[in-house]
This record gives structure tokens, C-alpha cells and sequence, in this order.
């Protein structure tokens, strides 16, 4: 009996740890909120103010890893940890007054490959 559950604990352990390794399937709400996402990036206007464009973009990002994550998308939600650090970073510097276009121009740039980065992961899928 006690072999049969030790053989039954670890043939479980060993599924989670194949499930991870297996893909996740295309998905439409993650490729529309993606899709979004590199809209949004496209257009932050380093002119006006940033904050709520920020804002608005953080939350996106944040939707998808909260329903990638809820979803059991693992493969699909560890892509955005650095576009929300990103965000984060370029909140922070904001916080603490005006930033050089210079510098709100380069974070555009980065924040625009990490949408297309993680969009044609996400959209990539069968």
C-alpha cells in the first residue's frame, strides 16, 4: 500500500513538471489584449502626460498576467515580467518630475519590442 501511493505521489509530481514543458494553445483574449498592448506602446506621446498612459498601459499588461496566470498559460505569462518592470521603472522616473524626451523616446522603443516580442509569442500559438 505504501508503494502504491509513494509510486502515486510521484507519477503526480511528475505531470505538473511535464505540463509545464507542454505548450499552451492559442487563445483570442490574450492575442486581443497583446494586440492592444502594442497599440497602446505605438502610441505614448512623449508631449503630454505620461502618467495615465502609463497607468493604462500597466493595466493591460497586468490584466494579461493575471488571466494568463489564472488561466494556467504558464509559458504565456512569465512574458511579461520585464514589460511590467519596464513600466514600472519608467512610473517611477515620472513620479520624480518631467522626463527628457530623449529618455521618454528610448523607453517607447524598449516598451514597443517588448509588446511585439511577447505579440508574436502569444499570437505565434496554434
Amino acid at each position: 500500500m505504501k508503494r502504491l501511493l509513494l509510486i502515486a505521489v510521484v507519477a503526480l509530481s511528475g505531470c505538473s513538471t511535464i505540463m509545464e514543458q507542454i505548450p499552451s494553445r492559442w487563445d483570442a483574449n490574450q492575442s486581443i489584449i497583446v494586440t492592444d498592448m502594442q497599440q497602446m506602446t505605438r502610441h505614448i506621446d512623449c508631449t503630454a502626460d505620461l502618467k495615465p498612459q502609463l497607468h493604462d498601459l500597466f493595466t493591460k499588461v497586468e490584466w494579461y498576467d493575471i488571466y494568463a496566470t489564472t488561466k494556467g498559460t504558464h509559458d504565456m505569462a512569465k512574458l511579461d515580467q520585464v514589460m511590467l518592470t519596464t513600466i514600472k521603472e519608467f512610473q517611477e522616473r515620472t513620479d520624480k518630475g518631467p522626463v527628457s524626451p530623449m529618455y521618454c523616446d528610448m523607453k517607447k522603443k524598449v516598451l514597443v519590442q517588448q509588446a511585439d516580442i511577447i505579440a508574436k509569442t502569444v499570437q505565434g500559438r496554434f
